[in-house]
């Protein structure tokens, strides 16, 4: 696995860099200091499989940095690693096709499982976050990973790209159906799930803490 770090703390970049070798297999890990580094780096090289974000770089502060390298490189998962807390960005985030968010505030242990999670198919969403938008006692759990199992296989394959923030054209050619059919899936998924909007549904993902696989 290949992780790249875009952060303006050099600091902080090595110590993520030293925390990162403590995952199975340790991973390559590649640092930029800003959003433009980080854009060079993406167009000479294909083989980042994870992105670690901050919001607040020298040239680039909020979720358009967030939106750029997701185009820029749509098939990674991007994790946003900042020390915002704000649910309305975090929101935004997720909108915006980001996999995960995790706080600069979190212990090196709640980190590498959220990293594990993600590289795995799922989602990872600070607690507190997760508590504010609906229940999470242990039955509550129970009840949606029941309810993410009784997706059928074509269903959850869809559900894995929504997660990742594909549109529904790039989810049409990958899985080599219909647009229509695409719709048909997602409006299927959000009743199953409960959930209005892609944005909804990886919470319920994240809720849930298991892997699409």
């Amino acid at each position: 696995m290949k992780i790249l770090i875009v952060d303006d703390h050099t600091l902080f970049r090595s110590g993520m860099v030293h925390l990162l070798q403590s995952l199975l297999p340790p991973p390559e890990v590649v640092e930029s200091e800003d959003l433009g580094s980080a854009q060079q780096y993406l167009r000479q090289h294909d083989d980042i499989d994870l992105v670690l974000l901050d919001l607040k770089l020298e040239d680039a502060v909020g979720v358009d940095s967030l939106l750029t390298l997701r185009k820029q490189v749509p098939d990674a998962c991007i994790v946003i690693l900042s020390g915002e807390q704000d649910p309305a960005v975090i929101h935004r985030c997720i909108d915006g096709g980001a996999m995960g968010f995790v706080t600069k505030s979190a212990t090196h242990d709640e980190l590498l499982n959220a990293i594990r999670l993600i590289v795995a198919g799922g989602v990872y969403l600070p607690n507190d976050i997760l508590s504010a938008t609906r229940y999470t006692q242990k039955e509550a759990h129970t009840s949606d990973v029941a309810l993410l199992a009784s997706l059928s296989d074509r269903q959850r394959e869809v559900l894995a790209y929504l997660l990742q923030g594909k549109p529904n054209k790039t989810i049409s050619t990958n899985m080599n159906i219909s647009e229509n059919t695409v719709k048909a899936h997602l409006s299927a998924i959000f009743r199953t799930l409960g959930a209005r909007n892609r944005t909804e549904a990886v919470y319920f993902a994240a809720r849930a803490g298991v892997p699409l696989d």
